[in-house]
């Protein structure tokens, strides 16, 4: 399929609205976490046309590409549409197709034969991308006899943005939480913005009314990012901050705002706790001196503090970027909460707003899953010693300490892998050593569900077919605030392709089957709306259903706020916090429990120009990962055509100063090496890098597109992962540096074999 191909591919399909032999169909897209919403036309098991819902209550109508190419992906005959097994060495790449039965047979068998030789924390399932199953996925390891998520890569994906609230404010949720659910509640009560390492894709309806409020209503936009992204385009202030660095900058902000008494003292006094001590830590971090760390002018710094402050409330998007992927990540985002803290009141229109508990997947009844120690020893996490903070609050193994668990039997075998969308290859830090551990006879089964074969599906002894957003009809609530929306199969899926709720519920069965009683996925998610919601409803009254209102105190119409006021995040209804004093806690005593300094500071990354000055004579740019792109998710779809015509090679954003001092061009074949290897990828050359500061994202094009005559590179070739360390990361927590790490680069002489695939 060549490019022009590709482009009449996507516009065929006009007039479908108008035919009547053509099906049309409202479903959910769950290509990535937005949950968009989508009418689908179809006819013959064909999807003809794909387009946004105008009606969906919150997308209405906005979709992205990857969405759109969901028409080539139910057809793509490279997808794995039959269960497979492996029939020569692992990685030989040599399959046979086998049954269903078959393939769950053995899963079953071997997990009940490991349990009775070395029991059950030997068998460990891992989730990547959330395809409506976290609740489900939890139960499964608790039949299993593990705890929570078992593995997932929670240590530098959302867990870490949750967690400063929940020690901050007693309320464990995404910063970005509830977004939309403000928007729509009161769209324009927000005077000030603050974008803090987060991009468009993640703002679709919210960006439009941003910009309108902006234009209209004088609304203030400051963007926080190392990369100018498309965000700062429209923002008022824009800081580039040396990755890494953002606790610095919340600090000297904080510093701004109380020293020129910016803050709501009425606030502060009856509902913080720690002001005074917060108020000397931050004592010495001046614009000034913080310009020395991040590298932001100290008058733009006081700038935006002021900002903040004179155009409250202030709502605040501060999300991956800052929070996640660095060895510091935890007591940056506990900076960046107690600035917002500072900035309160909060839980006001248009500010901060409270959203009390986790949604369904803190539910025993559903989960299954108890509020046990897993710091425990019979808990068996693993990393707990080393890493306390990840277990309880993340719930999940550290993901390095699994693959040398598989490798040295200790602290114990690790003897089966089950990965349910996820790569691990291209999705955790030091794939080198992931390797290592897949291949390695100690392990005994790996087996992988996903759409295609993965770099990790490659060494799997079974890998499984899945069904796409497009073919299921399950879903789930929490993206959608106040209601369950319903999802519809448009098609049916090719071959014996399974939906992931499927699988989990036939796997569960298999091993106890009285706590999984469901004959199918329909009726798994009629039980759910009954328990967990208290509607009762036949499939045909679900499916005819356009929203179910399950949690009517999060509807826009029905929005409460000053929640801390009225008794309602207390467990005991008084008013206050659900913390140890009862206040918002910028001393934290929570936060101490974990080794934590228990207020804010500020550390320099572990490897950086400032904490590494030798290693940075060898290293001198900070490498950042955190790069996001419209047309891939993670490092999905770098194989369809629709998608890889917008970028059709692996590249790295380099700073113009940082080319020329090296001798690259735009469009060069570049090498970036860090002390743990190096990946080809193309150079484009951009003032978008800041200087100093070398950007990749996330996909690592791993498949070939056979349609476009394109290369896959491999998990070897342009994985950013293969630069990132595993240590040392955050210490507590283990979070890996994906977003401060150093690095360097040079043009390349010739393109390597591995970047060929």
């Amino acid at each position: 399929m060549s490019n022009a191909n590709v482009r009449d591919y996507a516009k065929s399909g006009y007039g479908a609205e108008s035919d009547p032999t053509v099906k049309r169909t409202r479903t959910m897209c769950t290509g990535c976490h937005n949950r968009c919403g989508v009418v689908v036309y179809s006819k013959d098991n064909k999807i003809v046309k794909i387009l946004g819902d105008r009606e969906h209550v919150f997308t209405k109508g906005n979709i992205c590409g990857h969405c759109l190419s969901q028409r080539f992906i139910h057809e793509d005959e490279s997808r794995v549409i039959y269960p497979m097994r492996r029939v020569g060495q692992r990685g030989s790449g040599e399959w046979e197709r086998i049954s269903w039965d078959e393939a769950m047979e053995t899963i079953i068998s071997k997990t009940k034969e490991l349990q009775a030789q070395y029991g059950p924390e030997s068998i460990i399932v891992g989730q990547g991308t959330s395809r409506s199953t976290n609740d489900w996925h939890m139960r499964l390891n608790h039949t299993l006899g593990g705890h929570a998520w078992g593995l997932a890569p929670l240590h530098v994906c959302l867990s870490p943005v949750i967690i400063p609230n929940a020690l901050s404010f007693g309320v464990g949720q995404d910063t970005g939480a509830d977004l939309m659910a403000r928007f729509r509640s009161d769209p324009f009560a927000t005077n000030c913005y603050v974008l803090w390492g987060i991009s468009p894709h993640c703002l679709i309806e919210q960006f439009h009314v941003m910009r309108e409020n902006q234009k209209k209503h004088g609304a203030k936009i400051i963007s926080i990012d190392p990369r100018f992204n498309e965000l700062s385009n429209i923002a008022d202030i824009v800081l580039r901050p040396r990755p890494g660095t953002d606790g610095a900058l919340a600090m000297a902000f904080m510093n701004v705002i109380i020293r020129e008494g910016l803050y709501d003292a009425e606030w502060i006094e009856h509902w913080t706790y720690g002001f005074d001590e917060l108020a000397q830590r931050v004592s010495e971090f001046t614009p000034e001196y913080a310009e020395k760390i991040t590298t932001v002018p100290a008058d733009d710094i006081a700038e935006a503090a002021r900002t903040m402050a004179k155009y409250a409330p202030s709502q605040f998007y501060n999300y991956l970027g800052p929070n996640c992927m660095h060895s510091n990540a935890i007591q940056n985002g506990r900076a960046i909460t107690c600035l917002i803290g500072l900035l309160g009141p909060v839980d006001q229109p248009g500010g901060y707003v409270l959203n009390p508990g986790m949604g369904v997947a803190s539910e025993v009844e559903l989960t299954l899953n108890p509020f046990v120690d897993l710091l425990a020893p019979e808990s068996k996490m693993i990393g707990a010693e080393d890493y306390p903070a990840l277990p309880v609050l993340g719930g999940t193994h550290w993901p390095y300490g699994v693959w040398n668990a598989i490798l040295t039997e200790k602290p114990f075998p690790v003897k089966m892998l089950v990965f349910i969308a996820s790569d691990a290859l291209m999705c955790y830090e030091n794939p080198q050593k992931i390797e290592e551990a897949l291949l390695s006879p100690n392990l005994e089964l790996l087996v992988v569900k996903d759409f295609y074969f993965s770099e990790t599906a490659k060494l799997a002894d079974i890998v499984l077919p899945t069904s796409t957003w497009s073919e299921i009809e399950t879903t789930e609530d929490e993206r959608t605030e106040g209601y369950f929306i319903p999802a519809r199969a448009a098609v049916e899926a090719p071959g014996e392709c399974w939906d992931d709720w499927d699988f989990i519920l036939q796997y569960g069965k298999g091993i106890n089957p009285e706590q999984w009683p469901w004959e199918s996925h329909r009726e798994m998610l009629l039980w759910k709306l009954k328990i967990m919601y208290g509607i009762e409803m036949t499939w045909d009254e679900y499916i005819a259903s356009d929203l179910i209102e399950i949690r009517p105190h999060l509807l826009a119409e029905n929005r409460d706020y000053y929640k801390h006021e009225k008794g309602m995040l207390r467990a005991d209804g008084q008013p206050g916090f659900e913390t140890a004093t009862g206040r918002f806690e910028f001393w934290s005593g929570a936060t101490a429990e974990f080794g934590y300094d228990p207020l804010p500071d500020y550390t320099e990354p572990a490897e950086s120009p400032v904490s590494a000055p030798a290693l940075s004579q060898r290293y001198p740019l900070v490498f950042d990962s955190g790069h996001r792109l419209y047309m891939f998710f993670h490092s999905a779809w770098t194989n369809i055509p629709q998608q890889r015509e917008l970028y059709p090679d692996p590249f790295a954003v380099v700073h113009p100063d940082d080319a020329k001092d090296r001798g690259i061009g735009d469009g060069d074949w570049i090498e970036v090496e860090s002390p743990r290897g190096s990946i080809t990828v193309r150079a484009v050359v951009s003032d978008e890098a800041k200087k100093g500061v070398v950007f990749t994202p996330r996909p690592g094009w791993k498949m070939d597109c056979k349609e476009l005559g394109l290369p896959g590179h491999g998990w070897k070739g342009s994985n950013s992962n293969i630069l990132v360390p595993a240590e040392p990361c955050d210490p507590h927590y283990g979070n890996s540096p994906m977003r401060s790490t150093l690095c360097d680069i040079r043009k390349s002489s010739e393109r390597s074999a591995d970047c060929r695939g």
